[in-house]
């Protein structure tokens, strides 16, 4: 009876604890990079650019959320969009206010610590502070954002453990809040930087590639070390719209397969 009785605690505590994700629900992951408006890169945009881009998606009907709202469950639908910032540079900080803020949208920064306040290009601490406590959240993205392939940690494993081990604690230290989500530098994951990630805490790591690809959160398939983003570039805006509108219209049509 005793043995029973365990067993029912430790389910029901289980219900209790384990993360409830919204079912029949996606999010689209759109990873930018910086604000600029250099004209050099085609990472780069203008503060003027980010807003018309952002206020396209809201006219196609997809709603902004954060990842403190995906992963406290509080999302539904399949018209979600989760905007992601890569690297730190220091242009977040005027986008943030300028272009973010106005349309009530809380990004996601994965930063690489060990350029914070040492350039030019970053952000410095205390603003990677003052994002956070406006309510931007911020994951882990390498410390000296280098790559975690399966070539690059057979060439030099230790370097590569530094990029997993090193960017939480002192993300942490930054903005007083535990870091368990990962951003992989350049987008690329492998077992072992997976395997290795998991065994320093984090719950979280996403990936980074060219193409839409609709996240389901609830999905048992869903490998939590390997989320996918679509990297927005000049290129590829075009063709990330037209997707965006397709597969709109399939949700609202009630299609359970939306076209990409």
């Amino acid at each position: 009876m005793h043995k029973k009785f365990m067993a029912a605690v430790l389910c029901i505590s289980m219900v209790f604890v384990a993360p409830l994700f919204a079912v029949d629900s996606e999010v689209l992951i759109l990873a930018y990079h910086s604000f600029l408006g250099s004209g050099t890169s085609s990472l780069d945009f203008s503060t003027a650019e980010l807003a018309k881009q952002l206020d396209e998606f809201a006219a196609l009907g997809y709603r902004f959320v954060s990842l403190s709202d995906i992963l406290g469950g509080t999302v539904a639908g399949k018209n979600n969009i989760l905007i992601t910032i890569d690297d730190g540079n220091h242009s977040v900080k005027q986008a943030y206010a300028e272009v973010f803020v106005p349309r009530s949208i809380k990004p996601t920064l994965f930063v690489y610590p060990g350029i914070l306040g040492r350039s030019r290009f970053a952000l410095t601490r205390e603003t990677l502070r003052t994002l956070s406590d406006a309510g931007c959240d911020i994951a882990a993205h390498g410390f000296y954002h280098e790559y975690l392939t399966i070539k690059a940690f057979a060439a030099n494993p230790a370097k590569c453990r530094v990029e997993i081990e090193q960017p939480a604690p002192v993300i942490s230290g930054i903005i007083g809040k535990p870091v368990r989500v990962f951003g992989y530098p350049f987008g690329l994951s492998s077992v072992e930087a997976e395997r290795l990630l998991s065994e320093r805490g984090y719950e979280w790591a996403f990936t980074a590639g060219n193409f839409l690809v609709p996240v389901d959160f609830s999905s048992p398939a869903l490998d939590h070390f390997a989320v996918p983003r679509t990297i927005v570039y000049r290129w590829n805006l075009k063709f990330i719209l037209a997707g965006m509108a397709r597969r709109m219209q399939t949700v609202q049509t009630g299609s359970k397969k939306p076209q990409i």
